[in-house]
């Protein structure tokens, strides 16, 4: 009763301030990306078996660690020098913009190459219209919810984000209704979306704000901050995905299909508490000097009306994991041990994420970064380790060591930062 009572009252500090109606549109968007995830996996998954879904699942294995340069650490740079650093916003986009276009392209190619070596059931027409889709049409998207999330607000970030989303559910249904869901159909189809929508997103961006949206210089410190993100964000991905690489590179390939079915289901659990971390990230960033704790409570507030959900979530989700096959059909049934296996990770992540933001909202970026990719080095060697011995039972070991240290190297940081924070706020004072 006692730790009801504390949930519900941090609950209900975190609807002040307008996070409410924020937090709505959030998790409006994170449901509807939701329904699209699933979709994907249930109907991509009948349409193309467990090898074929292996293959699917081992491309965008690829995407998510590289990825990040192009997309997540552009709009993040975006936000920080808009919201933190107080930058022009429109010379700061058309920057941005720039920045994603020109990583975008070269990612394309870095990333059909690794393909080539890693997936073997993809044609190269799959591989590349899906990887132009998230390397450079998406991005542009991206960049112009961003630029209003950093001007204007998260709703109106959240209702252009949802027009993708929406389109994407829509190309999916279609295609499987009419038998012609394939990986190939569904990346061209998805690749001419993402341009529509980027285009005229832009357009409607840049008339809002007076400016004509295009690209523009790119300024260096935009592309040092977006080195500093992205670093960090490909850790997390590479971390996420090392796993389902590692399998497809020692050729198990039913078990990589089997594992990525697994891990799609468990991160479905993660939705909810992606769209809180969007809605919070403009918070974080926000920084009153002379204030103690700040960064930590906030943390705290969020972490734990998260981690309660993870605990709960990752109990209900060992025992429904029976009903995977349900879902995606019988060739699937070798998933449902591997779900409850990978069931403890929502808790860590929920629980891990918002100290990540705490060191954020203090400026140790290089630290945070460094964190991460101390624990991605730490969970791919033992993927590598694990995974050629004990096939898919160690990468979900691997999986599990490596969340843990993860969760607790970052509040060990942030717990360490603060009070540092706070001890040259009391010598400041006692000064003066």
């Amino acid at each position: 009763m006692a730790l009801l009572a504390v949930i519900r009252a941090q609950t209900d500090r975190l609807k002040g301030g307008g996070l409410a109606a924020e937090s709505a549109w959030g998790l409006l968007l994170e449901f509807v990306t939701l329904v699209g995830t699933v979709l994907s996996f249930a109907l991509l998954g009948r349409s193309l078996g467990a090898a074929g879904y292996g293959g699917y699942a081992s491309l965008y294995a690829i995407v998510g660690p590289l990825v990040t340069l192009a997309a997540s650490g552009v709009v993040l740079a975006l936000l920080q020098h808009i919201v933190r650093d107080g930058e022009p916003l429109a010379e700061t986009a058309r920057s941005c913009l720039s920045l994603s276009l020109a990583l975008g392209f070269p990612l394309t190619l870095v990333g059909a190459g690794l393909a080539t070596l890693v997936v073997d059931s993809l044609t190269t027409v799959a591989i590349v219209a899906i990887l132009l889709t998230e390397f450079v049409a998406a991005p542009v998207v991206q960049v112009a919810a961003s630029t209003l999330q950093a001007g204007t607000g998260f709703i109106d970030a959240a209702k252009l984000r949802l027009v993708l989303v929406v389109g994407r559910i829509a190309i999916l249904a279609t295609l499987f209704a009419a038998n012609r869901l394939t990986v190939a159909t569904l990346g061209l189809t998805m690749l001419a979306l993402s341009l529509v929508v980027g285009i005229w997103s832009l357009r409607n961006v840049g008339d809002r704000y007076g400016f004509r949206f295009t690209p523009g210089r790119v300024k260096v410190r935009h592309l040092k901050t977006n080195a500093l993100y992205s670093t960090g964000i490909s850790a997390v991905a590479l971390n996420s995905d090392g796993d389902k690489l590692v399998l497809a590179a020692n050729k198990l390939v039913i078990d990589t299909g089997l594992y990525a079915a697994a891990y799609r289901i468990v991160s479905f659990g993660l939705v909810p508490i992606g769209g809180i971390v969007n809605v919070s990230h403009r918070r974080f960033l926000q920084h009153e000097e002379g204030v103690k704790r700040q960064h930590l409570d906030r943390a705290l507030r969020f972490g734990l009306v998260s981690a309660a959900y993870g605990l709960i979530f990752g109990i209900v989700l060992f025992m429904a994991a029976p009903l995977l096959p349900t879902l995606l059909g019988e060739e699937f049934e070798g998933s449902v041990t591997m779900v409850r296996w990978l069931s403890p990770t929502v808790l860590m992540r929920s629980a891990g994420i918002f100290s990540l933001n705490g060191l954020m909202g203090l400026g140790h970026n290089a630290l945070r970064t460094g964190i991460i990719v101390a624990n991605s080095a730490c969970a791919m060697a033992l993927y590598v380790v694990l995974i050629p011995r004990y096939g898919w039972e160690g990468a979900a070991i691997g999986t599990l060591i490596s969340e843990t240290i993860a969760v607790s190297s970052t509040w060990g940081a942030l717990i360490i930062c603060q009070r540092r924070a706070d001890r040259a706020i009391d010598e400041s004072r006692a000064r003066r």
